[in-house]
């Protein structure tokens, strides 16, 4: 809201600024128009290559049609005394892109590579600030009573660590130490990552151990990496009316965006690392479409715009990430894959959906779809607002939500949240319905027992 504000505002300032320029009479009109008219390009290419001592660093960029313009665009203007009226009819801007590839070739680390490296680290840290206070809580235990300690009991009892703090206090690992060797950090059987390697502190050189899977990862080369992003279709279409009263006490405009339209057809990204099919990353967007109809707003120069009415829909079908091979071996990223009763490496979204029909100032409607492999939701319900300028407002009414768990792993973690938070959702067979109601920033949800 406060965007379109900014925007109407500079608009006013810019027409303000024209009548001073076509109208220096007490009373007079002006009247003009323009079929057409925009930029075009057609089959664009251009490509860039950098010295051999970048690593053969490439771009380019394939376009095949490129279109902006407005069109059926009449101005009127009207002055009688110190008052203006404006009034426009616009068709744009309008935008329209087909087949557009760039392409980037690029040597650099492999970031697959690193971000496997970051999540070992991270599940490394406890383990890691644990060996380090162990070692030296050993060091003031000898300096003060001239021997080794026996066990971790003895570094406890004699207050030189607190067991019961952090990094401590996580049940997944457990510490010893055999000296003058090393330190060991080793998980429990509760912990989730059942593949995780001891952890080993040398106790003579202070270095962490790593296992020989661990220590690759740091001696990975680099690697060039093909980027492509290539996009079917963009489109944009706008129609509008706009009519401006401008007066010495006020300015004051009513808007009708009567139809817009901004829509991506066919858009994928891939990326891939050398000649390593299997860890391209890939994410493929069939569809995505934003329209708005009969959008009817108006206002003042000093104040924020009011909605009267409108509808807007915002559509997303078939998105597709996939994930790389290295990546899916991460831990936690194979049990949500699990959890999600994943088995061909694709994360798919095969529809959201978000439908809002603004019946007058004061009331509306709202829909909205979220539909997986593994999960459906949907919402259906009404809502209020409060447009003031003082205190804004949306509430909720009669709002349906439906989530219906079709992966079995999502089944077990829904059970699993009631357990742990005491709660119990009402439930239509496998379905979980909510009524949610009451103002957007606190709603009260019914259904949780």
């Amino acid at each position: 809201m406060n965007c379109l504000h900014i925007i109407m505002r500079k608009f006013i300032q810019i027409t303000l600024i024209i009548i001073s320029c076509i109208s220096g009479q007490d009373s007079s009109s002006a009247n003009g128009s323009i079929v057409e008219t925009g930029i075009f390009l057609k089959d664009l290419h251009f490509d860039w290559k950098l010295p051999h001592k970048d690593n053969g660093t490439f771009y380019s960029i394939d376009l095949h049609e490129f279109k902006f313009g407005f069109s059926d665009l009449n101005f009127s203007q009207e002055q009688k005394g110190s008052k203006h009226k404006i009034n426009t009819r616009i068709s744009g801007p309008n935008l329209k892109i087909d087949q557009l590839v760039l392409n980037a070739k690029i040597t650099s680390k492999n970031w697959l590579t690193r971000e496997r490296i970051r999540r070992l680290e991270e599940r490394q840290e406890n383990p890691k600030s644990a060996l380090s206070l162990i070692a030296n809580a050993i060091d003031l235990y000898k300096v003060d009573l001239e021997e080794n300690p026996k066990s971790l009991n003895d570094l406890y009892v004699n207050q030189y660590l607190d067991l019961d703090a952090y990094p401590f206090d996580d049940p997944k690992w457990s510490y010893s130490f055999t000296l003058p060797e090393q330190i060991i950090a080793q998980p429990t059987q509760i912990n989730p990552i059942t593949e995780t390697k001891p952890l080993i502190l040398d106790w003579n050189t202070r270095e962490f151990q790593f296992d020989s899977i661990q220590d690759s990862l740091y001696k990975v080369p680099l690697v060039q990496w093909d980027y492509i992003l290539d996009i079917q279709s963009i489109s944009q279409l706008f129609s509008s009316k706009l009519e401006i009263d401008i007066s010495p006490d006020r300015t004051a405009f009513d808007l009708l965006l009567k139809r817009g339209q901004f829509k991506l057809d066919n858009i994928s990204f891939t990326a891939t690392p050398g000649d390593q099919l299997t860890n391209r990353s890939q994410v493929f967007l069939p569809s995505l479409n934003l329209e708005t109809n009969n959008l009817a707003l108006s206002g003042g120069f000093k104040s924020k715009p009011i909605i009267h009415q409108g509808q807007g829909k915002f559509s997303l079908r078939n998105f597709e990430i996939k994930i790389p091979d290295d990546l899916r071996e991460e831990p936690e990223i194979q049990a949500m894959i699990e959890t999600l009763g994943i088995w061909n490496n694709s994360l798919k979204i095969r529809l959201v959906e978000l439908e809002l029909n603004l019946l007058n100032d004061h009331t509306g409607e709202i829909s909205f779809i979220f539909q997986t492999p593994f999960i459906k939701i949907s919402v259906d319900g009404d809502f209020s607002i409060r447009q003031d300028q003082i205190h804004p407002e949306i509430l909720l009414h009669q709002m349906e939500i439906k989530i219906h768990p079709i992966a079995l792993g999502v089944r077990k973690w829904i059970r699993e949240w009631e357990r742990k938070n005491g709660r119990s959702l009402k439930r239509k067979g496998a379905t979980v319905v909510l009524k949610v109601e009451g103002s957007l920033e606190n709603p009260v949800i019914h259904g949780m027992d």
